[in-house]
């Protein structure tokens, strides 16, 4: 049967609300997000990326974007605080979208700030702002261990750290905080311990479209499978658990939570690795 006719008066419908508002994105989203998780794509075809892209020409990031942005919106408060505008601005809200309160808080400030409806610039600057940006090489203590380090650049010799300070940086060409590494094109081989607070999602994202691009990308990061950052791009990686808990820089104990080398640019694959 043609995708072009619903077997349920569900789909219909749901279809119905993407063909009347592709330019009203939350509500897209929603019913993007309603069709994958009901599998109601399988009535036309065999998987939602198919089904996305056959049925409405979009490609896997921009139904990607479409279901974050209504996922990050239901987040937000209901009542006198206005709705982003487009779905730019609520993309840069993304990264916060593991902690509700803190995106909800961000969100009342940019409006404050600039207006009811602040640009995704805007957005972004209060963002980056309102967080204790944290570089993980900004100190000693959160530093990469240099055992795990040389364990890797062995194998894949790194050509760029993409986030670093210049007393910790990894490879002789790095991306500073100054000099901002999300704004900056990664390619070769890269080595990224991004920030552990809460931009680690738009730094993971980061590194999933860099390798998407040509780049491979070595990220070590926390093993925090429940969170969305990981489902939506780590998961598409080869990914290796750590065993045990890493010890950072001169840290005298190992670090509250465990850890996984996550490698964008090779096919999805786990390991279980016991160095």
């Amino acid at each position: 049967m043609s995708a072009e006719l619903a077997i349920t008066p569900r789909l219909d419908a749901l279809e119905a609300v993407i063909e009347r508002g592709l330019g009203a994105f939350v509500e897209v989203g929603r019913a993007l997000l309603e069709i994958r998780d009901s599998r109601l794509y399988r009535e036309t075809h065999g998987t939602f990326e198919d089904y996305c892209r056959e049925r409405w020409d979009f490609d896997r990031t921009y139904a990607h974007r479409l279901t974050q942005a209504a996922t990050v919106v239901s987040m937000l408060p209901i009542g006198n605080t206005p709705s982003p505008a487009n779905e730019a601005v609520v993309r840069e809200l993304a990264p916060l979208r593991d902690e509700p309160e803190a995106l909800r808080e961000t969100w009342d400030a940019a409006v404050q700030e600039h207006g009811e409806q602040p640009t995704a610039a805007q957005v972004r600057d209060v963002v980056r702002g309102g967080m204790a940006v944290h570089y993980s090489s900004d100190t000693d203590e959160w530093s990469t261990p240099q055992a795990l380090f040389d364990e890797l650049h062995a194998e894949f010799d790194f050509g760029l750290d993409v986030c670093a300070t210049a007393s910790v940086a990894k490879c002789p060409t790095f991306f500073s905080p100054e000099q901002d590494g999300l704004a900056q094109d990664w390619s070769g081989t890269c080595w990224m311990n991004p920030p552990y607070g809460a931009t680690i999602g738009r730094w993971v994202e980061k590194a999933w479209e860099s390798a998407k691009a040509g780049a491979t990308v070595v990220c070590l990061v926390p093993a925090r499978v429940d969170t969305g950052w990981w489902w939506d791009h780590c998961r598409f990686g080869e990914v290796r658990f750590l065993r045990g808990r890493l010890r950072f820089g001169d840290a005298l104990t190992g670090a509250p939570f465990p850890s996984a080398v996550v490698i964008f640019g090779r096919p999805p694959a786990v390991r279980w690795w016991e160095r």
